[in-house]
């Protein structure tokens, strides 16, 4: 009796052992696949993004991202662990599509999506962008000047018969409007390709927290656990220092410019991407916008009227290097308080030599640097030895 509990014990012990794997696998394949494995004990959660859903499934997951463009279905992505088989199509949506993980070749169509792969250590992975043009991150150019990666286009004129010579296993593109898009085109061809919907979330921490649907297609969920951990993390700590300055406190800021062939001034709402930086770091927009989740445009003289005693103008404008540069545009601009006494900025200090902006790549998954920028700006006393990452006074002609 004792010998048959002894050998029933150890049995169990044996095959609770199988059942248990304690990390992803990042390499290689299952070889000998259980029904009864978790193959995804390392696993993320979305927090701060709106548009995006995870769920686990023991061999495969779901990812589900929503809003990517006005008016887009939801698009569905099954990844199922390499060696294992697939779960019924006839589960899913129809336009859902199932993928192997972990992932190989890798195409990037946005330069926002650069500084997540290289965050999370899969550049080495990347064989194409759309173009090298406006691009910052360095490890990237790098593979652009070795000859490693190759530019396919934009949008629906995208090089489809290069993207399937380099057989990539995922591609990574965005949605602004299906007729003209790249991954309507690229679907057709039969090349598995996600959408990444981050710019279509309004808070700053939502839109980083993106970093992690490229971590999912190579099983490295703990990896980017880490590094959105430590991105939020550092947002909330520079969040709190700005939240302890009195609401009296406050500077007022103008933000943005006149553009001319829009004829309009554009100023975002308290609820926007920027609008909730501007609101982090310590201060108060003027012009708000009459939604608070979008922008709203105002003629020069309401623009002028209202923002004339702003403290601080955050130009945000593209090619405004000084203070002749902004008055170029407009002599006008002259009689702006902010203009006058140098609170003037733009967000321009790393522009690559063709004018790719690395506010519009590194800021997008590192919100935590354009809020220290902001908070220096604002409150200077609170961070007296900051150095900017992405802001800079607009210089004298």
């Amino acid at each position: 009796m004792k010998t048959t509990l002894l050998t029933l014990i150890l049995l169990l012990i044996t095959t609770a052992s199988t059942f248990a794997q304690d990390a992803n696998l990042t390499t290689g394949c299952i070889t000998d696949f259980d029904a009864a494995v978790d193959y995804f004990p390392q696993k993320t959660e979305v927090v701060d993004a709106e548009n995006m859903t995870i769920s686990y499934h023991g061999h495969y997951k779901l990812v589900s991202v929503g809003d990517a463009y006005a008016g887009a279905p939801a698009f569905d992505y099954v990844l199922v662990q390499c060696g294992a088989p697939a779960p019924p199509v006839e589960d899913f949506a129809e336009n859902a599509q199932f993928i192997e993980v972990p992932a190989g070749k890798l195409i990037a169509l946005s330069t926002t999506q650069l500084s997540a792969l290289s965050l999370l250590g899969i550049v080495d992975q990347l064989v194409a962008v759309d173009s090298g043009f406006y691009i910052n991150t360095p490890e990237v150019l790098e593979k652009i000047e070795a000859g490693e990666i190759v530019e396919i286009g934009f949008g629906s004129e995208v090089n489809v018969e290069l993207a399937l010579e380099l057989a990539p296993d995922l591609v990574l593109s965005y949605g602004y409007n299906p007729d003209t898009d790249a991954h309507p085109v690229l679907l057709e061809a039969g090349i598995f390709t996600a959408l990444n919907a981050s710019w279509r979330e309004n808070s700053p921490l939502g839109r980083a927290e993106w970093l992690k649907l490229p971590a999912l297609f190579y099983n490295l969920e703990a990896r980017a656990n880490e590094v959105y951990a430590n991105i939020r993390d550092q947002y909330e700590s520079i969040s709190d220092l700005a939240a302890g300055i009195p609401a009296e406190e406050h500077p007022h800021v103008l933000l943005n410019s006149f553009l001319s062939y829009a004829d309009a001034w554009y100023s975002p709402g308290a609820d926007t991407y920027v609008g909730q930086l501007i609101h982090d770091a310590g201060a108060d927009l003027i012009l708000d916008s009459d939604d608070p989740a979008g922008s709203q445009p105002y003629s020069f003289e309401a623009a002028y009227e209202q923002g004339l005693d702003a403290d601080i103008w955050l130009v945000d404008t593209f090619a405004v290097n000084t203070a002749d540069d902004l008055l170029a545009l407009d002599s006008r601009f002259a009689d702006f308080a902010a203009f006058q006494s140098g609170d003037t900025w733009n967000n321009n200090l790393d522009v690559n030599p063709n004018g790719g902006n690395n506010y519009y790549e590194l800021g997008v998954t590192s919100p935590h640097l354009l809020l220290a920028d902001l908070l220096a700006i604002f409150h200077p006393q609170l961070l007296p030895d900051h150095e900017f990452t992405f802001y800079r006074r607009l210089s004298e002609a």
